[in-house]
């Protein structure tokens, strides 16, 4: 009777949690830490290549780019992951993004799950700065010590991964099962040379002023007959700074050729223009083909 009650107790008390690394787990990025060794020369290191070198002393290391999500590439095969966990019964359940990444990187990353259309009230980022993986593996002991006792550990880092699997033998009444993913090297290397600034991005999202659906550089709309004139789709002739921004909602010819025309006539379409951007209007149901390449994920 009394194994029982102590069974049934611990059911009733499971306290579950479930941590997500960031980087090369759920997102692959562009950005890069700028190592300076110490005979001046420098190097940019991608963040798994900087995981398997690790820190040396004598080495400055700049992690400025990853204050931002640069260029990002979901993982989706790990963020459906976290997406049904974040959709499940919230019961007993905490759900948290551990990374590396230093604070300051906290609203970059929230705005970039946001715009993958994952709900980031039910997730807790921290961000300890430390790359070692103790770093961790403590913060998860310090949430065993707290009450948590069933454990989903996901990280790209073996070193990580093992950390955290060790704390089994102090904890061995805890369920942990912590493992290392490797989907972000299935993943196109992205032309660099064909993005655009994220700032860019984020002055067209706040100067058009209607919801924006989705963004595309190189993208190929079909063009509406006043469109055809700038050439056989539609596009300048300086076609690799098209942008074209479709809106959320759906407008017929008259609406949407007024809508051009406002756009058009605006300082902030021909700012965009004088920076080499020209900045494209469509409807929600004019079609998309390919090649493009998304600025923004399809908030739909």
């Amino acid at each position: 009777m009394s194994f029982s009650f102590k069974k049934w107790r611990s059911f009733i008390n499971e306290s579950k949690l479930r941590v997500f690394d960031f980087d090369d787990t759920l997102v692959k990025t562009a950005s890069k830490v700028k190592v300076t060794y110490p005979d001046g020369t420098t190097e940019d290191l991608s963040s798994e290549e900087y995981a398997k070198q690790g820190e040396a002393l004598q080495n400055k290391y700049d992690f400025s780019e990853f204050k931002k999500v640069i260029s990002p590439q979901e993982i989706e095969k790990v963020t459906n992951i976290l997406r049904n966990v974040v959709n499940a019964d919230p019961g007993g359940r905490e759900i948290v993004i551990l990374s590396a990444r230093q604070p300051a990187a906290e609203a970059a990353i929230k705005k970039y799950l946001e715009e993958i259309g994952i709900d980031t009230s039910k997730i807790d980022i921290v961000l300890v700065g430390d790359a070692h993986p103790l770093a961790k593996s403590d913060w998860i002991e310090n949430k065993i010590k707290e009450g948590a006792n069933d454990i989903l550990f996901l990280d790209d880092a073996g070193k990580n991964v093992q950390a955290v699997l060790d704390l089994k033998k102090e904890y061995p009444h805890v369920k942990i099962d912590a493992r290392q993913v490797k989907y972000a090297g299935e993943l196109p290397e992205k032309d660099l040379t064909k993005q655009v600034d994220p700032e860019v991005v984020d002055m067209i999202v706040n100067s058009v002023e209607l919801p924006v659906r989705a963004m595309y550089l190189f993208g190929t709309f079909a063009a509406p007959p006043e469109e055809q004139k700038r050439g056989e789709h539609g596009h300048s002739e300086e076609e690799d700074k098209d942008i074209w921004v479709q809106l959320s909602s759906k407008y017929d010819h008259a609406a949407m050729s007024e809508i051009r025309s406002h756009w058009e006539s605006s300082p902030q379409y021909k700012k965009l223009r004088q920076m080499g951007y020209d900045v494209r209007l469509a409807s929600n149901d004019e079609a998309v083909t390919t090649p493009n390449i998304p600025l923004t994920k399809d908030l739909l």
